[in-house]
């Protein structure tokens, strides 16, 4: 995948092709954002642009000259992209973590000349699952890098990386994906423009998340989950407390939940205070939230999304889950008329 392809990461593309048509290449890059947004598909395509075989390429459409990307089309472009090229290497976490015999193997590998490129380039996926023991004996690598050699290292989180790995490194920030940029692709690919614009906003920015099966049947997801939470708004704190426990038992899932919630009761304010249906991400269900805005004050409404983005607030900063969702659930008793979302949707 040259760099043309990749989508919605102009900045971070443009950052690249300024180290390229300067010949300011450094040998460590360290691509930071959040996960199904790019950096893999960017980290290859620098590689690509690396070591393309064609000298001689003409100016596309993009108006990309041949220093910036790779033609995508030779035997070297096409290796790296199906990770078969001898130089380029992409080192995978092993299990839970990344480990010091991953990272001896990679020194070893680094200390030789490229074997038919002119760049060796090892990525290194999710950075930040390095063993201590591990990142030490990187952190000497890049302390001494050989020529020719260079080290992409992606993660989503640079305070969890040894803070002299990331001094070492130039640090390349992507960002999660436009709402409607995800929607716009998902419609392309024939999604219905509803169901493209639900999933597209609890895709988190992330076209990965967009297109995974599990995202795709958040639909049916968010029904079963108002359906649970109307119930144990109505039926009392002992059935909050079980479904609290319930939900918290997978924290991924738990935060696709809460944005589910976050989404609906966002719905839920632009019926109540302008009453416009074309303007709600869950304009499939059009009907039962201007039903249920009508029964509902706007505080309320309000009360009950600072609830729900307090809980994710929590998440973020790695709180008990089952906790956080109790008093979340709790919270929106409190705020919410009885039986609120266990109208018939």
């Amino acid at each position: 995948m040259p760099f043309r392809d990749v989508i919605g990461q102009e900045r971070a593309i443009r950052f690249l092709h300024r180290a390229l048509m300067t010949g300011r290449v450094a040998h460590a890059y360290l691509f930071s954002g959040p996960a199904g947004v790019g950096k893999r598909a960017a980290a290859l395509a620098f590689a690509q642009a690396l070591n393309c075989d064609m000298k001689q390429r003409s100016v596309d459409s993009c108006q990309l000259t041949a220093a910036q990307d790779g033609c995508g089309v030779c035997r070297a472009c096409r290796n790296i992209a199906n990770g078969l090229h001898p130089d380029v290497q992409v080192i995978e976490p092993d299990g839970a973590t990344v480990k010091i015999e991953q990272i001896r193997t990679l020194e070893a590998d680094a200390a030789l000349v490229p074997y038919e490129a002119q760049w060796k380039v090892f990525i290194l996926n999710s950075a930040e699952r390095m063993t201590e023991q591990a990142a030490n004996a990187l952190l000497k690598t890049l302390e001494e890098p050989a020529r020719g050699t260079m080290f992409i290292l992606l993660t989503g989180t640079v305070s969890a990386l040894l803070p002299t790995i990331v001094s070492r490194c130039q640090i390349v920030t992507f960002s999660p994906l436009p709402h409607g940029q995800i929607e716009a692709l998902l419609r392309e690919k024939g999604m219905e423009s509803s169901r493209a614009r639900l999933i597209a906003l609890l895709s988190r920015g992330s076209i990965e998340r967009a297109f995974c099966p599990e995202v795709a049947s958040l639909p049916a997801t968010r029904d079963l989950l108002l359906e649970g939470v109307g119930r144990g708004l109505q039926d009392g704190p002992a059935a909050l407390v079980e479904l609290a426990e319930k939900l918290a038992k997978d924290r991924e899932k738990l935060q696709q939940q809460l944005e589910i919630l976050s989404a609906w009761l966002r719905d839920l304010m632009v019926a109540k205070a302008s009453g416009r249906t074309d303007w709600l991400v869950n304009d499939d269900r059009g009907e039962a939230i201007t039903r249920q805005a009508e029964g509902v004050p706007l505080d309320a409404i309000l009360d009950g999304l600072r609830a729900v983005h307090a809980a994710m607030d929590n998440l973020v900063r790695n709180a008990n889950p089952r906790l956080s969702t109790e008093d979340l659930l709790l919270r929106l008793r409190e705020a919410l008329p009885s039986g609120l979302l266990a109208v018939s949707i």
